[in-house]
């Protein structure tokens, strides 16, 4: 038999474009089973409302809506994973519950935190140590402790009081603080779906006191040694009132001080001086000898051509140019002083005639004239 080459590349095309087809189809089946599965409609539960930070979420924030496969990013919380839930930020309006924006517990920010207002210090106390633990005390609430103790013969006791006085500063529950040693919790109850809600008291587990470390090491020593600790709430100071008369006050006008003009006279200074004295015959041969040297500026303070006139009501003459320098002499208002210059250190300072400084600020410079005027 002949073989028919046409024949064979036509059997050949045949069978490609029967594969073609085929694979053609497979990826068309499986593409529309993929928009198919997108397609598909899941139930998720999304916020009902706007539900703000720290809210406990509860059923009536839930709503259940149908939305495309799709569209659901991560993986749907069912509503036991929701409910009973702290929103950790704010849920919006129809937004998705994500699990990184529950917690078990509400969220407590620093700025939100209290600063307890203790004197000594403050530590945290089980009301288990206590055999009469006071769950009706609230903050500021003052205690007496007492310790009791077994005597010496059979059924006597011994009390003693270890502090008295202690404030007490607040509750803790789990952790968290509480203003109230009670306070109301809602929980449910059942099993499966036959829950029912209801509120119930939840007592804090620890106190929180007030009171001196000597204090606190002298109740761990007697719960050491198996006495009783027992509190008793003191009673409330009661603060008198003290009923005070207004003091009726008169305005009094001020009184004018009078500064009269005055010509600025320096101190005289007296300064000891000591020198060695050696003799040209005998060179050691040597003599101490002490000189006191009296220092006035007179004559630089009776010079009329530069003056200034003190405006302030004091001013302080120091021995440098600022206010750190050392206070050598106080004068007050409407004293004539005779300068010298402006400092070449502060330029904001006058030295004056017997080389103290004062303030450019508290003076004025005038004329011979004006001084003879205003005299």
């Amino acid at each position: 038999m002949k073989f028919d080459k046409q024949l064979a590349i036509i059997l050949v095309l045949v069978s490609l474009l029967l594969s073609a087809i085929g694979v053609s189809v497979y990826f068309y089946n499986t593409n529309q089973q993929i928009i198919k599965d997108k397609n598909q409609l899941v139930r998720i539960y999304v916020a009902k409302d706007n539900i703000k930070e720290n809210t406990l979420i509860e059923e009536k924030h839930l709503k259940e809506v149908s939305v495309a496969k799709q569209y659901v990013l991560t993986k749907p919380l069912l509503k036991q994973e929701i409910i009973n839930k702290y929103a950790k930020e704010n849920i919006y309006t129809n937004e998705h519950f994500l699990k990184e924006k529950l917690s078990v517990t509400p969220i407590i920010k620093k700025e939100d935190t209290k600063v307890l207002d203790y004197k000594y210090s403050s530590y945290n106390m089980s009301f288990k140590l206590f055999k009469n633990p006071n769950f009706a005390l609230k903050p500021n609430d003052e205690i007496k402790i007492i310790s009791v103790y077994p005597g010496e013969e059979k059924n006597q006791y011994n009390v003693r009081y270890i502090a008295k006085d202690i404030k007490v500063l607040g509750f803790l529950s789990d952790g968290i603080e509480t203003e109230k040693a009670i306070y109301k919790k809602k929980i449910k109850k059942g099993k499966g779906k036959k829950q029912v809600e209801e509120i119930v008291d939840i007592k804090s587990d620890e106190i929180i006191l007030d009171m001196k470390e000597s204090v606190l090491l002298s109740l761990i020593r007697d719960f050491n040694k198996g006495n009783q600790l027992w509190m008793v709430k003191a009673k409330q100071k009661e603060e008198k009132e003290i009923k005070k008369v207004p003091k009726v006050i008169t305005e009094k006008k001020p009184k004018k001080i009078y500064y009269p003009v005055k010509w600025y006279k320096p101190k005289t200074i007296y300064e000891s001086k000591t020198g060695t004295i050696t003799y040209a015959n005998d060179s050691k041969k040597t003599d101490v000898k002490k000189v006191t040297i009296e220092s006035s500026y007179d004559k630089e303070c009776r010079n009329t051509d530069k003056l200034l006139l003190v405006t302030a009501n004091i001013v302080y003459l120091r021995n440098n140019p600022s206010i750190r320098a050392k206070i050598k002499r106080t004068i007050r208002k409407n004293y004539v002083v005779p300068y010298i210059s402006l400092s070449k250190i502060n330029p904001n300072w006058y030295m004056i005639c017997d080389e103290t400084y004062l303030q450019k600020k508290d003076v004025r410079e005038i004329t011979l004239e004006e001084y003879k005027r205003l005299k």
